[in-house]
């Protein structure tokens, strides 16, 4: 089954990647199916934040997902995946995005998407991933956050199930990379990541510190040149200082 062929409304849900996992757990879930859900009343995002969201105004979507022979080694692929899919999207609106390593996709220095992969690992292979979307699309105020929507950014009110079909169509397109291990994901993600090659500033364990952003090394994680040396630095090792 193609991703999206079979689509699941909620009205509300604490959280569509829970929802999924809890079908997955009763092997009541197909690959492909999405979960979509008009609010959640407890979204997650990374390093255990909530994602915050307006009712009936967003894209809140989960997706089961059956990878085939994917090793934990190559599971940056499936972050890879989903953010190029997401900024694709965005381009076909006239919005140039990019991705703020490892899973948010900024226009600017705002945020309008993230994501947030749960996978479930037997003897270092990916037996299944649910992937998270939360895409900003007609919500016009955000209380205490940096981020922007669709709206906001092309003046103009959009039909969420129009952008859903999309998303979904351009994911279903874009899983074909992941099964042949296309090396096109890293490179598309790695010319669109935010603040590439710029000299950026960055928070570790309480001090600060500048270095340039080179890119994803071969276990994704982030590769700074710091003092002209290349460091690989993991997700709760540094936070970006905007």
């Amino acid at each position: 089954m193609k991703i999206g062929q079979k689509i699941v409304y909620l009205d509300s849900v604490d959280s569509t990647n829970n929802y999924v996992a809890k079908l997955s757990k009763a092997s009541s879930i197909e690959h492909g199916t999405a979960i979509l859900a008009d609010v959640q009343t407890a979204g997650k995002g990374q390093r255990g934040s909530l994602w915050q969201a307006k009712t009936s105004e967003n894209i809140l979507l989960s997706i089961f997902l059956k990878p085939d022979n994917l090793s934990v080694s190559q599971q940056v692929l499936l972050t890879f995946f989903a953010a190029n899919s997401i900024r694709e999207i965005l381009r076909k609106f006239g919005i140039s995005a990019t991705v703020k390593w490892p899973n948010d996709v900024y226009v600017g220095t705002k945020k309008i998407a993230g994501i947030l992969i749960e996978n479930s690992v037997t003897n270092q292979f990916i037996t299944s991933s649910i992937l998270g979307i939360g895409l900003n699309v007609n919500q016009l105020e955000f209380e205490g956050l940096n981020a922007t929507s669709l709206q906001l950014e092309t003046g103009v009110f959009l039909q969420r199930n129009e952008l859903l079909f999309m998303l979904l169509n351009q994911l279903s397109k874009n899983w074909e990379l992941v099964l042949e291990n296309s090396p096109k994901l890293k490179e598309d993600f790695v010319d669109n990541m935010f603040r590439i090659n710029q000299r950026t500033k960055f928070e570790k364990e309480s001090t600060f510190f500048y270095g340039i952003i080179r890119g994803i090394d071969k276990n994704g994680l982030l590769l700074i040149e710091v003092d002209g040396s290349l460091i690989s630095f993991d997700l709760k090792e540094i936070k970006f200082v905007l």
